[in-house]
C-alpha cells in the first residue's frame, strides 16, 4: 500500500512539532538548574539530596569539548565532588543541610543560602595554564524541621476586668526552615468552658506570624481562676509539619493599663571595638497606672544567640549595654525585642523591636592563602615546576581576603624581592575584600643556574593605620635533559711507546654534562685516529 502524500506531510509536521516541544522542555529543565550570574555560574539544588546527585555540568555550561580537559575541585569539599573528565558536579556522602551550613546559619529571614565552589580547568592537549571557574550553588530549603514552642506549657495572665476584644501575645513557635517552610499559621483548641471566652487572632509583623489570644467574654476570677487550651503551630511546607503546646490562661486581678513604648522601633549603631559596659541605646516605655502597676521592668525578648552574650539591658532604666566582645565579621546586625512589663499583681506588657548595627574597625589583617593549581604539584609549602615550562606558567593560586568592610577591606598584593615570578588576576569577579591571583613565571627557568626560589607575597589593606600580612612559597625547579655532554679540555695529547701491544689503555676520556639525575648518562662512540692502529673502545658511565 502506498501512503497518500498528504499523510506523509502530516506525519512530518507532527514529528517536528513534537521535536520542538521536546527541545523547549529540555531548555526549561536546563534553565531551571543552571543560571548565569555576575559572579560566575549559579546552580540550584535542594538540601538533603542523596549522594551522587548531579548538580550541574561545567563542560556543557562553559562550552568546552567533551575530552582533553582536566577538572579539579579547588573549593567546595566536603559537600561536592567533580568528575575530572566531564566537569560534572555531584553531591557527596556528606549531605548539604541548609540549616547547618556555616554561611547560612546567620542569614536574615528570607535571604537565599549559597554554597560557593571553585573548579580549575586544565587543557591537557594545548598544555595551557589552568582556567579557574567560580560559581555558587543556591541551597533550596525543604521542609525538614517542625515548629517548636519554647515550652510544652505556656502561661498567660489575663486580668478579670479585661474588656471583650482585648488581645494578649502568645509565645511564638520557631521553625529553622526558610520563610516559605517556616511557621505559617496557628490554631487554638478550647474546651466547652473556654470556647466562649477565648479565641485566636493571628497578626503579621515583618512577615512573621504573631499569635494573640482574644478575649470573647467576661471573666470572673472568683468563679474560675484558670483555663487550659491547646495552641498548635503549623508550617507552610507540603506536607505540613506541626506541634502543639498547652496554653494555660490564668485569670488575675485587674491591672488596667499596659506599658507603651515611646517608639515602635529603635535603631542604633555601635563600633565593634566598644568596650564592655559601653551604653548603646535606651528604650523607654510609660504606664499610666499608679504604684506597682505603673512601675516598669525591661527585659530582652526572643533574643537568639549570640545577642544575650553580647548585650544586656538594665531592667530599671532600659539602657542597653555591651556585655561581651563585638565582632562585626561574626555578626553585623543584632535584632531583638525588648519587653516592658509592669509590676502589678497581674503584669501587663508590651514590646518594641530593636536593631543595632555593628560598625567596622580595621581589626583584621589580610589573609594570604597559597594553594596548588592545575598540574603543578604542591606539598608542605613546596611547589615543584619543571625548568622547561613556558614563561607565564601558573605555579600557585593565591587568594587574598580581608574580613573587614569598605576601605578597610581593600587589599593590595605584591611579590616581594627580585624573583622571576609575578601575580596575575585569576578571576574577573573579584570583590574588594577577596581577590585571587595566579603566581606565574616571568622568565625562563634554568635548573643549572637556580634550583630553588623562596617567593614571599605581601598583602596590605587600605585601613588607617594599614594592616599587612605575608606568606611564602618555596619553588623547586626540576631538571630536564637540556644540556649535551662536553669534553674539557677539547684537545688531548698522548705519547705512545714505539712498540706497544694491542689493547693497552693509555688514556680515558670523560665527557661532562650540566644535566643531573636520571638524564645525565653519557657515552663515547667514535675516535678518528692516524695511524689506524690506535682505536677507542666505547664505554659508558654515569657521573655520581
Amino acid at each position: 500500500m502506498i501512503a497518500h502524500p498528504l499523510l506523509k506531510v502530516g506525519n512530518l509536521v507532527t514529528y517536528f512539532m513534537e521535536l520542538h516541544l521536546v527541545t523547549v522542555l529540555l531548555w526549561v529543565m536546563v534553565l531551571d538548574c543552571c543560571v548565569w550570574a555576575e559572579a560566575g555560574i549559579l546552580y540550584r539544588v535542594q538540601e538533603e539530596q542523596p549522594p551522587s546527585t548531579l548538580i550541574g555540568s561545567l563542560a556543557s555550561d562553559q562550552g568546552l569539548p567533551d575530552s582533553g580537559h582536566l577538572y579539579k575541585l579547588e573549593v567546595g569539599a566536603p559537600y561536592l565532588r567533580v568528575e575530572g573528565k566531564t566537569g560534572d558536579i555531584f553531591t557527596t556522602e556528606i549531605p548539604i543541610d541548609r540549616e547547618t551550613l556555616r554561611d547560612c546559619r546567620g542569614l536574615v529571614r528570607g535571604k537565599p543560602c549559597f554554597l560557593e565552589f571553585e573548579v580549575s580547568v586544565t587543557d591537557l592537549i594545548q598544555n595551557q595554564s589552568p582556567r579557574l571557574i567560580e560559581g555558587r550553588i543556591e541551597v533550596q530549603d525543604i521542609n525538614d524541621n517542625t515548629p517548636q514552642f519554647p515550652s510544652p506549657m505556656l502561661t498567660i495572665s489575663v486580668p478579670e476586668n479585661t474588656h471583650m476584644g482585648a488581645l494578649f501575645s502568645i509565645p511564638l513557635a520557631t521553625d529553622r526552615d526558610s520563610e516559605r517552610n517556616g511557621v505559617a499559621d496557628y490554631a487554638l483548641t478550647a474546651g466547652p468552658d473556654a470556647a466562649t471566652l477565648f479565641g485566636l487572632q493571628v497578626a503579621e509583623d515583618r512577615g512573621e506570624k504573631l499569635p494573640q489570644l482574644i478575649v470573647l467574654g467576661s471573666l470572673d476570677r472568683e468563679l474560675k481562676d484558670s483555663y487550659d487550651l491547646t495552641i498548635k503551630a503549623v508550617d507552610g511546607g507540603n506536607p505540613q509539619r506541626y506541634s502543639s503546646a498547652m496554653l494555660r490562661v490564668v485569670v488575675a486581678d485587674a491591672n488596667d493599663n499596659s506599658p507603651k513604648f515611646e517608639k515602635a522601633t529603635y535603631e542604633a549603631e555601635v563600633s565593634e571595638n566598644s568596650p564592655v559596659g559601653h551604653s548603646v541605646l535606651q528604650v523607654k516605655a510609660n504606664d499610666s497606672d499608679m504604684g506597682p502597676n505603673g512601675e516598669i521592668e525591661y527585659t530582652l525578648h526572643q533574643a537568639l544567640d549570640p545577642v544575650p552574650k553580647l548585650l544586656r539591658i538594665d531592667r530599671s532604666t532600659g539602657i542597653i549595654y555591651v556585655k561581651g566582645p563585638l565582632d562585626r565579621e561574626e555578626i553585623s546586625d543584632l535584632t531583638f525585642y525588648v519587653v516592658a512589663r509592669d509590676k502589678g499583681p497581674q503584669p501587663k506588657s508590651s514590646k518594641t523591636f530593636v536593631t543595632i548595627k555593628v560598625t567596622d574597625q580595621n581589626d583584621n589583617s589580610p589573609a594570604v592563602e597559597i594553594r596548588g593549581i592545575g598540574l603543578v604539584t604542591h606539598s608542605d609549602g613546596v611547589a615543584k615546576i619543571s625548568e622547561d615550562m613556558p614563561v607565564g606558567t601558573a605555579v600557585a593560586l593565591v587568594q587574598v581576603s580581608d574580613r573587614d568592610e569598605g576601605e578597610n577591606a581593600v587589599v593590595t598584593c605584591v611579590v616581594a624581592g627580585d624573583v622571576p615570578f609575578q601575580l596575575r588576576p585569576a578571576s574577573d569577579s573579584a570583590s574588594d575584600n577577596k581577590r585571587k591571583y595566579f603566581l606565574q613565571t616571568t622568565t625562563p627557568l634554568d635548573y643549572e643556574r637556580v634550583r630553588e626560589y623562596r617567593v614571599e607575597i605581601v598583602a596590605v589593606d587600605s585601613g588607617n593605620p594599614a594592616l599587612s600580612s605575608t606568606n611564602s612559597l618555596k619553588v623547586q625547579v626540576t631538571d630536564v635533559n637540556d644540556n649535551s655532554p662536553v669534553f674539557s679540555p677539547t684537545l688531548f695529547e698522548v705519547d705512545f711507546a714505539r712498540r706497544t701491544s694491542r689493547g693497552i689503555r693509555w688514556w680515558m676520556l670523560l665527557p661532562r654534562t650540566l644535566t643531573v639525575a636520571a638524564t645525565q648518562s653519557w657515552s663515547t662512540a667514535l675516535l678518528l685516529t692516524h695511524p689506524p692502529e690506535v682505536s677507542l673502545r666505547s664505554a659508558q658511565s654515569q657521573e655520581r
